[in-house]
């Protein structure tokens, strides 16, 4: 019985050593960890395979060594093209594809014999071969059942693998209806993707309506100023036929009142003046909204205030502290640097406010919103179909690898096994595939 195993820069194994318990001994892991190369690895050593894939990439030999518990130490080596054994410290050179006489006693892997030519190999199961005797031909397989004690075990095994067959075969049926409902789904949602052009030209529609809303505010505005204008000149002729008719020559009087009089009158002129652009200014506002909840802008303005108080505070000590001398050399400055960071990052920000407050001083209130429900429901519609058809087609990409995958794997046990287990009818690997896939049967025995 073997004992233990070393592997030295044989496939991905740099140097691993592997002590066998005395019963059974199971290796697990994630896949491509390098468990399925000490089953190959005993089968090089048991058949002296040929070939240059087991040597580790970048290393120029490889071994494998086991030892038994009978004492016997074999360990196989390949150098370039050239195989060695040796055996419990004799060495065995040029072997041409054959192996040593002693590694038949030693190692005791050999395979077993029936009738004059056919030899079974009963001590190694191919990770991606169908279970024992299911690629053989039947003749093959009748003549192994006819010299060994365990057919019915076989048997059952064979019924085993059948079984596990017929349920990939109904998943296969499964993952394939449920791949139409998906395709259904999608040819459903074709249509959900044009909504964005739909929505970008709806916004551009808006950008239109609102520049030439502001284009009409403007005409508004110059039409009034061209009716005040007009009532100006109206004004000034009244004023000018009311001169016309004064007589050329004028006693003169006391003119103190007058001068009063003609500065109140330039006085009132100018209020009324004032009054009318003011009216003018205010005719093209629209009314004010009414203000739900002015908590916010509040406390921006409190803040603000509450800014420039410090800003003044920190001005009059500047003030107090301008006439004081420097202060005293710090050995250590850092506190001090990080604190006139600090007040340099606080005087940012207070220009930063009293910027915002004086824009926010002088806007003017804003104008009323377009109701834009039926937009936002439409895109919040479209947002959700988006996500769903996203959903969707990772769905339809793991299905289609999942499918590729079994295809693959079907189609590498065609290739590996053209006869029919159970018929023993020859199989081609593209009718098998196109069988399974419209029939879900892959193959009917006898034909």
């Amino acid at each position: 019985m073997l004992k233990r195993i070393t592997l030295h820069n044989f496939m991905s194994h740099s140097h691993t050593v592997i002590d066998l318990s005395a019963g059974l001994t199971v290796l697990t892991g994630p896949n491509n960890c390098g468990k399925s190369a000490f089953v190959t690895a005993l089968q090089i050593l048991a058949e002296n395979t040929s070939g240059d894939f087991m040597v580790r990439h970048g290393a120029k030999e490889c071994r494998v060594i086991v030892e038994t518990d009978d004492e016997h130490t074999i360990e196989w080596k390949r150098k370039k093209k050239t195989v060695s054994y040796c055996i419990d410290g004799e060495n065995f050179h040029r072997l041409r594809n054959d192996v040593p006489d002693k590694l038949r006693q030693a190692l005791r892997l050999l395979k077993v014999k029936s009738g004059d030519s056919d030899q079974f190999d009963v001590h190694f199961g191919e990770q991606k071969s169908p279970i024992f005797l299911l690629g053989e031909r039947g003749s093959r397989a009748a003549r192994f059942f006819a010299s060994s004690s365990d057919a019915s075990v076989l048997i059952e095994m064979q019924k085993l693998h059948r079984s596990k067959v017929k349920s990939a075969q109904q998943e296969f049926q499964r993952q394939q209806t449920e791949s139409k409902q998906i395709t259904a789904i999608l040819d459903v949602l074709a249509p959900v993707p044009s909504l964005e052009s739909k929505l970008e030209q709806l916004e551009k529609t808006y950008e239109i309506l609102q520049s030439e809303n502001q284009q009409i505010q403007r005409l508004e505005t110059l039409i009034q100023d061209l009716q005040s204008s007009s009532q100006t000149m109206l004004d000034l002729e009244k004023t000018v036929t009311a001169l016309n008719v004064l007589p050329a020559e004028l006693t003169q009087g006391n003119e103190k009142p007058l001068e009063l009089l003609t500065q109140r009158l330039v006085t009132v002129k100018q209020q009324v003046e004032q009054t009318r652009f003011k009216v003018r200014a205010m005719s093209a506002l629209d009314e004010p909204p009414l203000l739900e909840d002015v908590a916010i802008l509040n406390s921006l303005i409190n803040g603000i205030q509450n800014q420039k108080q410090s800003c003044d505070r920190a001005n009059l000590t500047g003030e107090c502290l301008k006439d004081l001398s420097d202060p005293p050399q710090l050995i250590d400055t850092e506190p001090l640097q990080k604190i006139i960071e600090k007040i340099q990052l606080a005087e940012e920000r207070v220009s930063i406010d009293q910027t915002e407050f004086k824009i926010l001083e002088d806007c003017s209130p804003p104008p009323e919103i377009t109701d834009l429900q039926r937009i936002v429901q439409i895109y919040q519609q479209w947002v959700e179909a988006q996500i769903q058809f996203d959903a969707m087609q990772q769905d339809y990409r793991d299905c289609e690898k999942e499918y590729d995958l079994i295809r693959a794997e079907m189609v590498n046990w065609v290739k590996e096994n053209p006869t029919c287990p159970t018929c023993g009818a020859e199989m081609e690997p593209d009718q098998f595939i196109q069988s399974a896939e419209v029939g879900l049967k892959g193959h009917t025995h006898g034909t």
